[in-house]
């Protein structure tokens, strides 16, 4: 049974925290890397039981993300020290050892209830191995794959707008379920594309909030031409053909605002 974690659940729901999740990636990404990204996603991918809190072992992550216990075990770190995780610690019911952490996803901007730095966690005393965990929250990320294909494996690719109005999706959300439909699941091409995109909009949207839908919408088109063009072609830099076709995009759209505005002043 994993009823526990429910005490550590941060979120009521998984749309929630998929919010969050962004939030923290966006205001973070300055200081992310590939590996950084794609580990914060994979575990809201795997709390989904009770969104926010997963109780997972550290070899369970290096599996899922193909990386080593080395670095997954620095990334975790750096999670926490952003602010962006809390890790508590459990003891085995049975053995009286230590257990595998439970990872809490916190909420953005509001760590007053869940992390004062420097307070002592007190170890959670639970079974010996999360077995029963681990099985209700590979169900539960099988699902939610599962909804991304349906959401869109019967549209047309349209504009961001359409879509986020229509599902209800965030940018990312969206972004994530466009690679998933078209390329199947593949997390690590989702957090690569995406940290092109924020490289390319980040300081833009900083100093001009009010044009995120104009990037976003740029982003969105690049990404649909980038996968549509894989899907017939092999290109052996997907990122860099994105940030090419993001470019010219944008170069395009701001010549026609200029050439608007000229015509409008002169």
């Amino acid at each position: 049974m994993t009823i526990y974690l429910a005490a550590y659940q941060s979120f009521k729901t998984v749309q929630e925290m998929d919010i969050h999740v962004e939030k923290h990636i966006m205001e973070h990404n300055g200081e992310m890397n590939e590996t950084d990204r794609a580990l914060i996603t994979l575990l809201a991918q795997y709390a989904c039981k009770f969104p926010g809190a997963a109780h997972l072992k550290v070899e369970t992550i290096c599996h899922a993300a193909n990386k080593s216990e080395a670095t997954v075990r620095r990334t975790l770190r750096k999670l926490e020290k952003l602010a962006i995780i809390k890790k508590i610690p459990t003891i085995r019911k049975v053995s009286k050892g230590y257990g595998a952490n439970i990872l809490v996803i916190l909420p953005f901007d509001d760590h007053s209830s869940l992390t004062a730095r420097g307070e002592e966690t007190k170890p959670v005393i639970c079974e010996d191995q999360p077995t029963s965990s681990q099985k209700e929250t590979d169900i539960s990320l099988i699902s939610k794959k599962e909804l991304f294909h349906n959401t869109y494996s019967s549209e047309n690719v349209g504009t961001v707008d359409n879509f986020s109005r229509k599902n209800n999706l965030t940018f990312y959300q969206q972004f994530k379920a466009t690679v998933f439909a078209m390329l199947g699941s593949d997390q690590k091409t989702v957090s690569h594309l995406f940290g092109v995109y924020r490289s390319l909009s980040y300081r833009a949207i900083r100093l001009f909030p009010q044009e995120r839908e104009f990037y976003e919408d740029i982003g969105y088109q690049a990404l649909t031409i980038s996968l549509q063009a894989a899907k017939h072609k092999k290109i052996r830099n997907l990122a860099g053909y994105y940030c090419g076709v993001f470019e010219k995009i944008h170069q395009t759209h701001l010549f026609e605002f200029y050439e608007e505005w000229e015509s409008r002043v002169y």
